[in-house]
């Protein structure tokens, strides 16, 4: 099968200027950009964009917000004003990390040879400016343009390209009509610490504004070829593409753009589709391109609605709840020191996330994230410390194990009892249980009929499980959505319901009950709010009885909440390291960079205790372990001493 770049290169064609055919002109600085209204937005968006910009001659940092990628509306106020190198912010470029953190680089002057880098979780409260020196020590240089950076997944590091002319580099395009730029990157893991600068791309001529992304399995660059402005000759808009983000890119041979005083190239992806936005700099104005195949290209300018006036802008998708917060948000006034959010413990999209212990490990059984929780599926991890985690694979698909549900599998959990597994999950929004001899399953339905069936709870949704085993070995169900918590009991075949369930009130309850016995007391702790929602946390309480009732505490009755960019932090189980009084809380948060109420994280926390027996407040930034750290290992099934 043809490689993606041999497929491109056979089939590249001019995106606006088809051979034969005259250029598309740009569009009329008056021309009518009259977009409809744009819908109502609904309680839980999807998607929302942001663009920067500048504005006059590099005044600082603007920011435009669109629900649907079309219509703009600008924030109308300067997010963060320059305040190194030259003291200009031209061009900047914005783009989160994997740690949540945003992360601006821009140009600083005309002629400086550092960039301008600063970062922040809230795009409103920004940390110290600092001026990265990037080519000040090479000899020759004489600007560095356009900066931008990129993630490399592969590679675990940021990439920062730029532009630069350095005198004496590639003689055979120096020309006293153009200038003669070239792009080159350093790489970077903390923004503290950087390689040597290398050349990433030379297409063979003077080039500026290049923009990278990731489409498909490869890369595509974007970038401006240079004008000779006093022959009135405008640079194309070109492209090339490579397998991997340092390269090597080969130039594809037609450009997109040509013809036009076009510069600042900016891609918004869209499921299938791309948005190429072109800063039509003199006019003032930007033109829009869109694709589905990188062959076929449609004007859409006329449908787009960009803020007049701003300069030189990249998009990037951001949380919705953060767009509608940079409404109406203020600045601090003084530096901030962003925090990073440690790295989930579980690879991809995982969320209600249930830990336990069996003999010498731990497991997580979560739910496996799809768009709109239309997940099939349960899998399950393993690790012998809670350090390093292990996909051990599918222990039930709901889409072809079951007779009585295909679809919504939730929120599973396990428990151990005389030799066997017994699994509880959600599916069609009713509660299933299986069993399997082992904790890797797979697990095979047990009754071949919901175990408890939907609309038979007490004021609630018949989901999201949680089995408990007393010390007198009575077994009990757990579960519910809505205005209260349900309790059942189980008959010692954990399999049958023994009695009708019972309503357990519980202070803001929403979901997710887990429920845990520590010191005499029983503990009850829940997820409140939507999952969709930034606000999403967990509440708890205590009881004498596992039917209650629940005492809620009056200070610290939430104990874990959002922080930073650690949000939609709930849903969670609990486990004690054996032989210990050390607890742990696997929960999951909205997925970084890009995530929401449909595509999350499991994260793990450490949970402590007061004197009283409080429940201390957890903080979503703090890793529970430190690189190296070993752990809990267990050895015959008690924790190892230290």
């Amino acid at each position: 099968m043809p490689s993606l770049l041999q497929f491109l290169t056979a089939l590249a064609v001019p995106v606006l200027c088809l051979s034969g055919a005259a250029c598309a002109q740009p569009i009329p600085p008056n021309a009518s950009t009259t977009a409809k209204p744009p819908p109502a937005r609904p309680k839980w968006q999807a998607d929302a964009w942001l663009m920067t910009s500048f504005r006059g001659s590099g005044d600082g940092l603007h920011l435009a917000v669109s629900d649907d990628g079309k219509t703009w509306r600008d924030l109308d106020r300067i997010f963060l004003k320059p305040g190194v190198g030259s003291g200009l912010m031209r061009d900047p470029h914005l783009l989160r990390g994997p740690d949540g953190i945003f992360r601006l680089v821009w140009t600083t002057g005309w002629k400086d040879k550092g960039i301008g880098y600063a970062s922040s979780t809230d795009l409103v409260n920004w940390s110290e400016q600092t001026y990265l020196p990037l080519f000040e020590d090479v000899p020759g240089t004489k600007t560095a343009w356009a900066p931008e950076t990129v993630y490399d997944d592969a590679g675990g590091q940021y990439v920062i390209t730029w532009s630069s002319d350095i005198e004496g580099r590639f003689p055979q395009t120096a020309s006293n009509q153009r200038m003669n730029h070239r792009t080159y990157y350093v790489t970077t893991r903390d923004f503290q610490n950087f390689s040597k600068p290398q050349l990433l791309l030379d297409p063979g001529f003077d080039h500026i504004d290049t923009t990278l992304n990731k489409v498909g399995k490869q890369w595509i660059a974007v970038f401006k070829e240079g004008d000779r402005q006093q022959q009135k000759i405008w640079g194309a808009l070109r492209w090339a593409v490579a397998d991997k983000v340092l390269g090597p890119y080969t130039l594809m041979p037609q450009p997109l753009v040509q013809g036009q005083r076009a510069e600042g190239p900016t891609l918004l992806r869209q499921g299938d589709t791309t948005r190429l936005f072109v800063d039509f700099y003199s006019a003032g104005h930007y033109g829009v391109y869109e694709t589905a195949d990188w062959k076929r290209w449609t004007d859409v300018s006329s449908e787009v609605k960009v803020v007049q006036g701003q300069r030189h802008g990249t998009i990037l998708w951001v949380p919705p709840w953060l767009a509608k917060n940079l409404e109406t948000a203020q600045a601090d006034g003084k530096p901030v020191t962003p925090q990073p959010v440690p790295p989930p413990i579980l690879d991809g999209f995982t969320a209600d996330p249930s830990i336990r212990v069996f003999g010498d490990t731990y497991y997580v059984y979560p739910t496996s994230d799809k768009p709109h929780w239309q997940t099939t599926d349960f899998s399950v991890w393993s690790s012998k410390n809670l350090v390093d985690w292990k996909k051990e694979g599918m222990v039930l698909d709901v889409a072809h194990d079951l007779k009585w549900a295909k679809v919504e599998a939730w929120a599973p959990d396990a428990i151990a009892r005389n030799g066997q597994y017994y699994f509880y999950f959600c599916a069609g929004q009713r509660i299933g249980v299986a069993t399997a001899p082992g904790p890797l399953g797979p697990f095979k339905d047990a009754l071949g009929a919901p175990l408890i069936e939907k609309g038979s709870g007490v004021q609630t949704n018949t989901i999201d499980p949680y089995p408990f085993i007393d010390d007198d070995g009575q077994a009990y169900l757990y579960y519910g959505n809505g205005r209260i918590a349900n309790v059942v009991k189980l008959k010692p075949d954990m399999v049958t319901l023994d009695g009708p369930p019972a309503g357990i009130p519980l202070h803001q309850f929403r979901e997710g009950i887990v429920v845990f016995k520590r010191g005499g007391k029983y503990y009850f702790m829940w997820s409140i709010d939507d999952a969709r929602s930034p606000d999403y946390r967990v509440g708890w309480g205590v009881a004498d009885s596992p039917l209650g009732p629940v005492r809620s505490p009056d200070n610290n009755f939430i104990v874990l909440q959002k922080h930073g960019a650690a949000v939609g932090t709930a849903h969670h189980s609990v486990v004690n390291v054996p032989g210990t009084d050390r607890w742990y809380v696997a929960y999951h948060h909205h997925a970084l960079p890009q995530g929401g109420g449909y595509q999350r994280q499991t994260a793990l926390a450490r949970m402590t205790f007061d004197g009283a027996g409080n429940i201390e407040p957890m903080d979503p930034l703090a890793a529970p372990f430190r690189p190296g750290d070993r752990g809990e290992p267990l050895v015959n099934g008690r924790a190892v001493a230290p």
